[in-house]
This record gives C-alpha cells, sequence and structure tokens, in this order.
C-alpha cells in the first residue's frame, strides 16, 4: 500500500537547517516530494507524520502548518482516488513517480534564467500573488479566510492607488507608511495591525525561499505598532459572574464554560497550554507556556484555587498524565469550543473566549495594583529584567495571592 513519510535532507545543511521532504513509497519505489521547509534536525522528529516539529524549532507553528498542507493533500487525493471507480486497480499500476504526479501535480523544470533569477533574489516575483498562495497554506481556517480578507484589502488599495501590480519591490518602508495611513482613515486599528503582521509574515517566507534579497526586508526598519489599549477587548466582572452562574443545556456549553472559568483561575492561560497542561503535583500546576517554549524554559506554577479544584474533578484524566482530559484532538476540540463560545455568546449577549479572559485576568491584576513583574511571569511572559531572567528565582507564592485576590474581586466583588 502507497505510505508517505517525513525525512530531512542531512545532505544540505544551511544556517544549521536542513530541509524537510516528503517520501513517497510505492510498489518497492520511492519518490520524493520537496516542501520547501527545513528546521534544526534536534527539533525534527521522524517517527511523526502529524506533528513532526517540536515547539522550540525556529518558526516552528509556521513550518508544521506548511508540512501539514502537504500530508493533507495527500490524504485527500489517496482517498479519492480510492474512492474512484476502478481506482485500487489504477493505483496498483501506478508507480511511485507516477502517484507523486496524480497528487502533486508535474515537476517543472527550472530553465536556467530561472536558476539564476533564484540565486540572484529576484524582487520582480508578485507579491500579491505569493501572499494569497502563503494564506492557503495555512492550517486553520480562520486564518485562511484572515488571509483572504486581506488580499482583497490590499488589492482594494492597489486599486485606488492606481498600481497595476504589487511586486515584492513595491513592499518598501514608504510603502507600509502609506498603508498604515489609508487603513488608519478607513478601518479599525486591529484590521491595520493584523494586515501589517500578515504582509510581514507573507515576505520574510518569501524572503527565505529566495524571492527577495534579505537587505531589502522594510521590516528591519518599520517596526508595526501594537494595537492601542482601547482597542483591546475584555470581559467586565459582571459578565465573569454570569458565565459562572450560567446554566446550560448540553454538555458543550457546560464544558466550553467551565474551561473559560478554569483559563481565568489559571492566571489566562491560553487553551493551548490548557490542553496539554500535566497533572497537578502538590496543589499546584506547573507548565512551560507553549508560545515562549522556544525563547525559554522559565516554568509557570500557579496554585490550585477551589474553584479550579472543582473544575479538575470533573475532567479528570484518567492516566493521571495531564490536567484535564478533552477526549479528542486538539483541532477538534479547538473547533468544539468555538461552536461553545457562540452558544454562550448568544445567551450573554457579549462575546467570551479565552483570548478575552486571558486580557482580563491581566486587566484586573493592573487595576488592582498588582505589581508588573507578578503580571509578567503569572501570565508566562519572558521576564522584562535582566534581574529576573539570570539572578534571582521567583517567589510564586506572590502569584498564588495575587491570583486569590484577582478571583476574589471579580467574581465575589470582594476587596481586601
Amino acid at each position: 500500500m502507497a505510505s508517505i513519510v517525513l525525512r530531512l535532507d542531512e545532505r544540505s545543511v544551511k544556517n544549521g537547517m536542513c530541509p524537510v521532504r516528503l517520501r513517497i513509497s510505492h510498489q518497492h519505489q520511492s519518490a520524493w516530494v520537496g516542501t520547501g521547509v527545513a528546521v534544526e534536525p534536534q527539533f525534527f522528529r521522524n517517527d511523526s507524520l502529524y506533528d513532526p516539529i517540536t515547539n522550540r524549532a525556529y518558526m516552528a507553528k509556521e513550518k508544521r502548518e506548511s508540512l501539514a498542507v502537504y500530508v493533507r493533500k495527500w490524504d485527500e487525493g489517496l482517498f479519492d482516488l480510492l474512492h474512484a471507480d476502478g481506482g485500487v486497480e489504477q493505483l496498483n499500476q501506478m508507480t511511485a513517480a507516477q502517484l507523486r504526479a496524480y497528487i502533486f501535480g508535474e515537476r517543472k523544470k527550472k530553465t536556467a534564467k530561472e536558476v539564476v533569477t533564484r540565486k540572484r533574489g529576484s524582487t520582480s516575483a508578485d507579491f500579491l500573488d505569493w501572499f494569497q498562495q502563503y494564506g492557503q497554506t495555512r492550517a486553520a481556517k480562520s486564518t485562511r479566510s484572515h488571509f483572504d480578507y486581506i488580499w482583497r484589502l490590499l488589492y482594494n488599495y492597489m486599486k485606488e492607488r492606481g498600481m497595476q501590480a504589487l511586486m515584492f519591490q513595491d513592499i518598501t518602508y514608504t510603502f507600509l507608511v502609506d498603508l498604515k495611513a489609508w487603513n488608519r482613515k478607513s478601518r479599525g486599528e486591529a484590521t491595520r495591525y493584523k494586515c501589517e503582521s500578515y504582509i510581514r509574515a507573507a515576505y520574510r517566507e518569501g524572503m527565505r525561499r529566495g524571492m527577495v534579497r534579505r537587505e531589502l526586508d522594510p521590516f528591519f526598519d518599520y517596526k508595526i505598532e501594537r494595537m492601542p489599549l482601547k482597542d483591546i477587548e475584555t470581559v467586565g466582572p459582571d459578565t465573569l459572574r454570569r458565565l459562572a452562574a450560567m446554566k446550560c443545556n448540553n454538555s458543550e456549553t457546560t464544558r466550553t464554560r467551565d474551561m473559560l472559568l478554569a483559563s481565568f483561575y489559571l492566571c489566562g492561560a491560553n487553551f493551548q497550554d490548557m490542553y496539554y497542561m500535566p497533572a497537578a503535583k502538590d496543589g499546584q500546576v506547573e507548565f512551560v507556556r507553549s508560545k515562549v517554549s522556544r525563547i525559554s524554559q522559565r516554568t509557570v506554577q500557579i496554585r490550585i484555587e477551589p474553584e479550579l479544584a472543582a473544575i479538575i474533578e470533573r475532567y479528570k484524566d484518567p492516566t493521571g498524565e495531564r490536567l484535564f482530559s478533552f477526549g479528542t484532538k486538539f483541532e477538534i476540540m479547538q473547533h468544539n469550543f468555538r461552536r461553545g463560545c457562540d452558544k454562550i455568546e448568544a445567551a450573554l449577549g457579549e462575546r467570551v473566549n479565552f483570548a478575552k479572559i486571558r486580557r482580563t485576568w491581566a486587566t484586573v491584576a493592573g487595576k488592582l495594583e498588582c505589581p508588573d513583574e507578578v503580571i509578567d511571569m503569572s501570565l508566562g511572559h519572558v521576564p522584562a529584567t535582566v534581574r529576573c531572567r539570570h539572578y534571582e528565582d521567583y517567589d510564586w507564592t506572590r502569584t498564588a495571592k495575587w491570583n486569590r485576590k484577582i478571583i476574589d474581586y471579580t467574581l465575589y466583588n470582594k476587596q481586601s
């Protein structure tokens, strides 16, 4: 039966990274597909097809998404072939190379001119086409739809400016400043920030693939402004109290409500950290925040309050390895929580999700005059000062003390 694996090409090492190739095995033959992804060898798992790159790899999330596109294309292509009329006989007659061409398309041979252009880092590539192509490789459906929206926004910008095309050479400091002003004039700060962030992600991936020279990168000088604090949405204490007292009609909504509250009790832990969070020991949980795991291996330690203990008891992992038992894959659970959040929004009249819960915890902490150091450490941020990063152990009882104050203030309107 035809099968695939992901393998590192250790013969080609550049900047300490090896390219990842997809190997098709069929009829005792092999065919290879280049993925365009390169990774440090120590952060690559040969035995894992669906999650081959560890969190500590450079741009791990983006690379996992790129590889997932190839694996998903293989699964869908093979499924369609096997379920077509005469598909099994057709598959048995194919060579590995023919199967590769059937699923991934014929390999295009580069002309000598194209090879020279790529080596020199041509700036004549069409950025708008590449932006759309890059956006379609994102794993999450919501991210792909956001890229489509930003693509349409860029197209409208070009029309207003009378531009016939948007090439890599057009993405300059001056262009970015003008685009920022255009976005601010007709759209909100959230759209402006997302537009600039997505352009940077696509531009730098194109730069890594040799579509544009590194020295032309405008983002070395152009710094993307963060969203103003007034545009960052939080959940009010009244809404959180109504959420805690909410009666749910089904298990999906109940689980979503409980996990949102658990996130608040865990100092605003995001869903990914909660999904993989190890089991509690000595009345506290200890984990490394996934978003900064590549930069820092500092652990976050949070004491389990009575409210959290009740939720843990309801969703206890029978294996004893993790804090919660979700019973399904991360992506499926994430989708289920989105639906649960929709139902909670219909009941409460206000959107509540994990991102807003996290911001709420930080906002309430600031309102109660919690020290910045405690907020940073409790949220799992990389410490802001050299003293905290290298010279001084943090006392996690401070987090326990302030977390209790924040819970009491928000849910019970107690001030101490």
